[in-house]
């Protein structure tokens, strides 16, 4: 069976070792929040569910379009054997009030229906064994929430409010993480100084003698690196320079992206934890009321963007559709976009990147 969604879900923190969770899973629609009561954390769950579309979804399988105020999921998992670090579980978004547990044990809950979060599972679990997760998404429709353009308080999609989105509804995945690892990084371009400024959180670190090294590359060419000690902080910042001649500014019509990699390195110069991400250098600024990339006034030609899929609602059915948004825009003549009623999967953000040249999309 292929795997839907299937894409690395964070491509702007990138590590190579993740296992996607996207398929099949049980399921099963529990109107009356009774599912702990009944048992449902131990049985087995009667439909089956196609993550990560949504229940009210056709992709899904299940296609229900009614008002769901509980949803359960299972799925039973080999986990890699050499995968002996740290194993988080991510969700990139799940709608709306989720709680998940690893062979019986309750991880933590997350509220909030658009925003990826993740729970460490390792001291719940054996290398090389079997896995049990089960997640319970909570979505009491008349709650105040932010919800987008969802039709909350009537049955029916109208105007213009379209179908609910209950639980699962982007990619879920494992990843083992080194005990002492990056968190996600901040870089700033700074055109006028010719750097990228760096910030990389860290977790874990315990060690005397470690270090960062961080590299940029311009079209497979290593043009800047630059290292700093990571015993003391838990934010360093770097500074990588850009020289003269490989200075090029993102612009629209021209939208250059530079590769950045980051190492973690122990005393003895051995890798603990490696990421790579990507960076433009430009500068965004207002003069009045005019919007300025690099100093040069842009009128913002936007496409209202609702992220709405006939099949999938606000899940793309697969990586193409993503980008044919984007070439559908370019095309009728807009240079940006409003992103719209909800957090845009970073997939689609990520594109322009390899696919299209002439974009400013913010």
């Amino acid at each position: 069976m292929t795997v839907p969604r299937n894409e690395y879900p964070r491509p702007q923190f990138k590590r190579d070792r993740w296992m996607c969770l996207n398929g099949e899973w049980q399921f099963e629609i529990d109107n009356g929040d009774s599912g702990l009561q009944r048992g449902f954390l131990e049985q087995e769950l009667k439909n089956r569910i196609m993550v990560p579309f949504c229940p009210e979804s056709k992709l899904s399988g299940i296609g229900c379009k009614d008002f769901m105020e509980a949803v359960w999921y299972r799925r039973h998992i080999n986990i890699p054997g050499d995968w002996r670090e740290k194993i988080l579980l991510h969700f990139q978004a799940c709608d709306y009030d989720t709680t998940v547990w690893v062979n019986g044990h309750e991880l933590g809950s997350h509220r909030g229906g658009f925003t990826p979060f993740c729970f460490e599972i390792s001291k719940f679990i054996i290398p090389g064994d079997n896995v049990e997760i089960v997640v319970r998404a909570r979505d009491y429709s008349r709650m105040h929430k932010a919800a987008g353009k969802q039709s909350l308080n009537k049955y029916n999609n109208q105007g213009c409010f379209y179908d609910r989105t209950t639980g699962i509804w982007q990619t879920v995945w494992l990843e083992p993480v080194p005990q002492c690892s990056f968190n996600r990084p901040r870089i700033t371009p700074d055109p006028t100084g010719c750097c990228f400024n760096i910030q990389t959180p860290l977790r874990g670190i315990k060690n005397k003698g470690m270090h960062i090294k961080a590299k940029i590359f311009a079209k497979d060419k290593l043009i800047s690196s630059a290292s700093i000690c990571a015993d003391l902080q838990m934010t360093p910042e770097l500074t990588l320079n850009i020289p003269e001649t490989d200075m090029i500014l993102w612009e629209p019509g021209a939208a250059f992206l530079y590769d950045v990699e980051l190492e973690l390195l122990d005393a003895g110069g051995n890798v603990v934890d490696r990421v790579s991400s990507y960076a433009g250098m430009r500068s965004v600024s207002l003069c009045g009321k005019d919007f300025l990339i690099n100093g040069k006034r842009i009128f913002q030609r936007q496409v209202l963007d609702q992220g709405y899929y006939h099949d999938g609602i606000m899940t793309a059915p697969d990586e193409e559709t993503l980008i044919k948004d984007i070439e559908l825009s370019l095309a009728a003549g807009f240079n940006s976009a409003r992103l719209h009623q909800k957090v845009f999967e970073e997939r689609f953000l990520y594109h322009p990147k390899f696919r299209i040249s002439a974009t400013m999309f913010c």
